[in-house]
């Protein structure tokens, strides 16, 4: 079915609800002298005005750059202290960024291949408003991630690279075979893999196995009791919001080296259902150990 008018009012009057949180929740973190921690790439250390003026960009930054490949986002771990009135903008601003994703989402379950093609053929009265909305170059990927907070003050949080990640697409041989068969079967080395699946049933179950690019995770942990601890581990492609009274320090954490370590910080698994030599190389399509 076509993208109707209903559906596009419901993406602008999202985005624009978004675009107002932004400002609130901009406008109470540009008044905080809360201590802020981001890693730095000079010897001296950021003063506090040119932390607050970086953590700003970051969490506001939601547009493609002129120059930057618009797969990738932006990212930058830390540590943000924040008062009572800037936690509530945040959870208010993460309301609105769910609301776009899921007024977007709609959009994409069209029977149109993308929504970038039913935007292409809409109306120009239609065009006119997106592009003066600025969603022509909003980059989904940066309005949709949460601003990450905590609900208390932590006693420590160790930040790590983790570059173990991988994303695991199961499919059937006979879809392995149909997306063989679109790349150049003109080359020897997609045809040898054409005949080592052939014989292959055609409902073998396979894994398509993709690396995930390095992230740095956040292990929290605060402390119950005299031998208890509670312990939260999560993502951080933006700083986190910390919860704090006036005059008081952020919790005790580390700086990373700018770089990922190359090696997994992982072994692979001798139990993994998964065989580690991939079946068809090309696709990065692997067997499941019987």
């Amino acid at each position: 079915m076509a993208i109707t008018p209903t559906l596009l009012t419901n993406i602008i009057d999202a985005f624009e609800q978004l675009m107002e949180s932004l400002l609130i929740f901009d406008k109470q973190l540009s008044t905080s002298h809360l201590p802020i921690s981001l890693p730095s790439q000079e010897r001296d250390v950021l003063t506090q005005q040119q932390a607050l003026d970086q953590v700003r960009y970051y969490y506001s930054n939601i547009w493609h750059s002129d120059d930057t490949d618009g797969r990738r986002t932006q990212s930058c771990y830390g540590l943000v202290g924040a008062n009572t009135e800037t936690l509530e903008s945040a959870v208010k601003l993460n309301t609105a960024k769910d609301k776009l994703r899921i007024s977007v989402g709609l959009l994409q379950k069209s029977e149109l291949k993308t929504a970038s093609e039913q935007l292409h053929r809409r109306s120009q009265a239609l065009a006119l408003v997106l592009n003066n909305q600025g969603l022509g170059r909003i980059h989904l990927k940066q309005c949709y991630r949460h601003i990450p907070l905590l609900d208390s003050t932590p006693h420590n949080v160790r930040f790590s690279w983790y570059n173990s990640g991988r994303s695991i697409k199961k499919l059937t041989a006979e879809c392995a075979m149909q997306m063989l068969l679109k790349l150049d079967t003109s080359q020897p080395h997609i045809v040898r893999q054409i005949e080592k699946l052939s014989p292959l049933h055609k409902n073998i179950k396979m894994a398509q196995i993709q690396t995930q690019v390095p992230v740095i995770r956040a292990n929290i942990a605060w402390k119950t009791g005299d031998n208890n601890w509670r312990r939260l581990a999560k993502n951080c492609p933006l700083p986190i919001l910390i919860p704090l009274l006036d005059e008081a320090p952020l919790p005790e954490h580390n700086v990373l080296t700018s770089v990922a370590p190359i090696l997994r910080s992982r072994a692979q698994r001798s139990d993994s259902l998964i065989d580690p030599e991939p079946f068809l190389p090309s696709l990065r399509i692997h067997l499941y150990r019987k």
